[in-house]
């Protein structure tokens, strides 16, 4: 039979989380669901690992890379296209969940029709699995018409830390757009979710029902130091620009506020300052908020 979900693990070098993250699968009280495991050449002791669900019963596809993709996207891509599943998990390698996150996430999903995305929120972890910090949820459950959720949680910033705490729709997924996000590193999940958010409505489940693993090899903090995630971010917001009705009001001041405050916490060096104003000299509108939130902090 065919399952509900397809739930995709793509791998690379997170031997030390993988059968933690697998285990959290195999024991979710949701057990209608079909598994991925995808290795993009890991070169630790993740196969080892793998090897130990090879023969699981909801183990569909088991298969190793010859040689490294060099995207986590055509990772996710190979895995979409393996699917069978009416909703896809795409549950990262070094990431785990609560045992009722899929059965919690289905259950949302039946209530709406045409929703196209689903996402819970998340303890942000240690390698350990120590909370980072602890935070109040209201356990609240928020429907959002995607070209709102757009305007109120993505013009911005990426308001969904990872993907692993997303539930989408297959037939959601755009494959002839996937060149748009294909070769970044930094913004790709952001305009993913953008590119689904377009095809319906989304949910939003305020518990925390997934842990994001923060570590060594995590390269997002050190992008946003470096302002790198401005770069990438840029084409992100000309997207929706062009396809999603933003107004100027629904980005302009965000973006200003954001990139001052990025500038002077990590004190970005001239060469970035300088690729950041060149990106963004077509947006006067954020360039302006961006002189006058700078202008705010040198008047204190």
């Amino acid at each position: 039979m065919t399952p509900t979900v397809s739930i995709i693990v793509p791998n690379y070098n997170h031997a030390p989380y993988l059968r933690q993250r697998i285990e959290s699968i195999l024991g979710q009280t949701y057990q209608d669901f079909e598994l991925i495991l995808l290795d993009d050449c890991s070169t630790d002791s993740s196969r080892g690992v793998l090897d130990n669900y090879r023969n699981d019963p909801h183990v569909t596809h088991h298969i190793y890379n010859e040689t490294n993709s060099g995207s986590a996207f055509h990772q996710w891509k190979k895995g979409i296209e393996l699917a069978q599943g009416e909703w896809i998990w795409i549950a990262e390698s070094d990431d785990y969940a609560e045992p009722t996150f899929l059965e919690r996430m289905v259950e949302e999903v039946a209530k709406v029709p045409r929703c196209c995305l689903a996402y819970a929120a998340t303890w942000w972890v240690d390698e350990k699995g120590n909370k980072l910090w602890e935070a109040k949820y209201s356990n609240k459950v928020n429907v959002y018409h995607g070209q709102d959720f757009i305007r109120k949680k993505l013009a911005v910033c990426n308001s969904i830390a990872n993907v692993s705490e997303c539930l989408f729709r297959h037939d959601c997924y755009r494959p002839a757009e996937s060149y748009r996000y294909e070769h970044m590193r930094l913004c790709g999940d952001w305009l993913f979710y953008v590119l689904l958010a377009e095809q319906g409505n989304v949910v939003e489940v305020d518990e925390p029902l997934s842990y994001y693993r923060q570590h060594h090899s995590n390269i997002s903090s050190d992008a946003e130091r470096r302002g790198l995630t401005f770069l990438e971010g840029a084409d992100v917001l000309e997207y929706m620009q062009s396809h999603c009705d933003l107004n100027r009001s629904d980005y302009a001041k965000g973006w200003g506020k954001l990139w001052t405050n990025y500038e002077r916490q990590y004190q970005f060096s001239p060469d970035v300052r300088r690729k950041i104003q060149q990106r963004l000299a077509i947006h006067t509108d954020i360039r302006l908020f961006h002189f006058l939130y700078r202008l705010k902090s040198w008047l204190r």
